[in-house]
């Protein structure tokens, strides 16, 4: 491969480039550099993330209506609680990241019924849980079918 005269003053102005202006800012700005390579921020908000998932998951009324709310599926989302509730032991045992980020666990739980509150799961907002009615309806029904059961006896 032949090389041009233009080729070769490109790399040589690339390689000046590189050692006269990356040089001065890491010795010039040392502490903006040290703060923005730590991940407390990103490990504060993992915890959260999963703290907030598994408050969802081990609460059988939160999990079906987030299950019934989310549009991708209750295979892929039932595999993201349970993976959340297995992940949360690990994060609550680091006392490191409990006094980095608090006890989030707590946070989460705390905000999650005040959420349910309101009809807001996760991200999914508007959501009433629907339970089995406990009126004058249910003995009606259980009447019916007590009188089905009974005529099934005596006419066989």
């Amino acid at each position: 491969m032949q090389n041009s005269l233009f080729t070769n003053l490109i790399i040589l102005l690339s390689f000046f480039h590189l050692n006269v202006f990356a040089g001065p800012t890491v010795e010039k700005y040392p502490a903006v550099l040290a703060v923005r390579q730590t991940t407390s921020n990103a490990q504060c908000a993992d915890y959260s993330r999963i703290a907030n998932l598994s408050t969802i998951g081990a609460n059988a009324t939160y999990r079906s209506l987030f299950l019934q709310a989310s549009p991708r599926g209750t295979f892929a989302d039932a595999d993201m609680l349970n993976a959340a509730i297995a992940k949360l032991p690990k994060l609550t045992k680091d006392a490191g990241l409990n006094k980095a980020c608090g006890n989030l666990t707590t946070v989460a739980f705390v905000e999650a019924e005040k959420n349910f509150t309101q009809g807001v799961v996760a991200q999914f907002s508007g959501l009433v849980p629907t339970g089995i009615r406990a009126g004058p309806e249910v003995a009606l029904i259980v009447g019916f079918i007590v009188v089905g059961f009974c005529g099934m006896f005596v006419f066989v």
